[in-house]
């Protein structure tokens, strides 16, 4: 891609958006960046050339460019992307952009939940066979940071959204995972059918020296046929397939040295952990890591934090921080991994999916739903007939409530199946809220079961 002297915008000033313009000016573009909010108290861009348009996307800016590079999460549905797009303007992600100037073998990791956990694995696993290799993606660093790495990296391990591939058309990895496809960020894509459009475009240039990892069940959802390998994995003891779980073990067939790895050798044992397990041994197997640096890594592996992440235990209390389930189907996961009676917390900011497929789940596990935040009221609108619902204001109003209803032998579970954005900026910032509530009221119990024995 020759983007010597070309007029090029940025839509949307954060980290990557950052990241990508100052990747720009330094192969020659004219770079303006663009957002609609205000701009920052002291912002400034990273390249003294950079032009910057606050407060707006308008479209004679749009319009005056040569290429337009979108950040992950901004709509492709506004005015004046979908105008320019119109005029032929082309409208490409940071994915797109990376992949031009990208010399490494990519693996590369989408689906509605288990990204990060999977791709974490998947770069450790390599790492500690020794093989040079870039995390990016989703996970935290900017995909266009790869285009600068060192010329002895091996491979780059990138965990990629819906929003990304949306924007791609020549994005081509030589490894991929799809781990599994449910409702989400209908808040962003038009349709649930245009969301799932989004994740197989990470097959459209696989070929067949390439190799798909797959969870078993989207199988026969193939639209199409693949020339690239498919190797599948399921939670069914099922031999059909690639990588399943069977009799306590995570079974792995690799033609050259099968693993059975024991399921109590491992430090967490929750089932949607142990699908991703799975598929990060399949992705770095296929990328030549040996049988003992995958084992390894499993073993040491702790669990990320804001996901099923124990906080601590009161009285016989326990306290679970799963505040990055974002969808309906992280929560499912997360009620069917634990053992009731659990106090389940909820809300935020609604993306879209079918809350109604966890009123099996609720029913046999849930004491008491306390719904909070923007969409509250949906939750106790939906769950008020099978279980007892409370709906309060805040994440703190939730949590207290919680410790007040509960008794030795519950589970607090902050699963919120919502976006963080209606109170916090990000899932993390609301887990790592809820750790500080739960060590308060925790300390605050401890204090008072100490002075009653005084």
């Amino acid at each position: 891609m020759d983007l010597n002297g070309k007029k090029v915008l940025v839509v949307g000033v954060g980290k990557t958006g950052l990241a990508v313009a100052g990747f720009l000016v330094q192969k020659g573009a004219h770079v303006t960046l663009n957002d609609q909010k205000p701009a920052p108290d002291s912002f400034t861009p990273p390249d003294p050339t950079i032009q910057t348009v606050w407060k707006g996307h308008p479209k004679k800016l749009f319009l005056s460019m040569d290429l337009i590079v979108v950040s992950p999460g901004v709509p492709l549905q506004i005015p004046a992307i979908q105008n320019a797009l119109k005029h032929g303007i082309p409208v490409i992600g940071e994915l797109e952009l990376a992949s031009s100037f990208l010399s490494l073998p990519v693996i590369a990791i989408t689906g509605t939940n288990g990204k990060t956990t999977t791709t974490t694995l998947t770069g450790d696993m390599l790492r500690h066979a020794g093989i040079k290799t870039f995390v990016g993606g989703n996970i935290g660093r900017p995909l266009i940071e790869v285009c600068a790495s060192p010329a002895d990296t091996q491979w780059a391990v990138f965990e990629v959204s819906s929003f990304q591939l949306a924007t791609t058309s020549h994005f081509h990895p030589r490894l991929a995972a799809i781990l599994n496809i449910e409702p989400d960020h209908l808040d962003w894509h038009p349709s649930f059918k245009d969301y799932i459009r989004s994740k197989w475009t990470l097959t459209d240039n696989m070929g067949p020296e390439d190799t798909l990892v797959l969870y078993a069940s989207l199988h026969p959802q193939l639209s199409k046929n693949l020339s690239c390998k498919v190797l599948t994995f399921t939670e069914t003891d099922n031999e059909l397939h690639t990588a399943y779980i069977s009799g306590g073990n995570l079974i792995w067939k690799f033609p050259d040295q099968p693993l059975v790895l024991p399921i109590r050798s491992l430090k967490v044992s929750q089932t949607p952990i142990l699908l991703d397990m799975l598929a990060a041994g399949l992705l770095a197997h296929a990328a030549k890591a040996p049988v003992k640096s995958i084992i390894a890594t499993l073993r040491a592996f702790k669990g990320l934090p804001h996901r099923m992440e124990f906080v601590g235990e009161v009285n016989g209390i326990r306290f679970i921080n799963d505040s990055k389930a974002t969808n309906v189907d992280a929560v499912h996961w997360a009620l069917k991994s634990l053992h009731g009676p659990i106090i389940w917390l909820a809300g935020g900011l609604w993306k879209g999916g079918d809350l109604t497929t966890l009123i099996p789940e609720t029913r046999a596990k849930v004491k008491v739903l306390i719904a909070f935040g923007e969409c509250a009221e949906m939750f106790t609108e939906t769950f008020q007939r099978f279980i007892r619902t409370v709906s309060v204001s805040t994440l703190d109003d939730a949590t207290t409530l919680a410790l007040r209803l509960s008794v030795p032998g519950d589970t607090i579970l902050l699963s919120p199946a919502c976006a963080s954005f209606d109170q916090f900026k990000n899932y993390k910032e609301r887990g790592k809220r809820f750790i500080s509530l739960v060590d308060n009221l925790i300390q605050k119990t401890k204090g008072e079961i100490h002075a009653l024995a005084q």
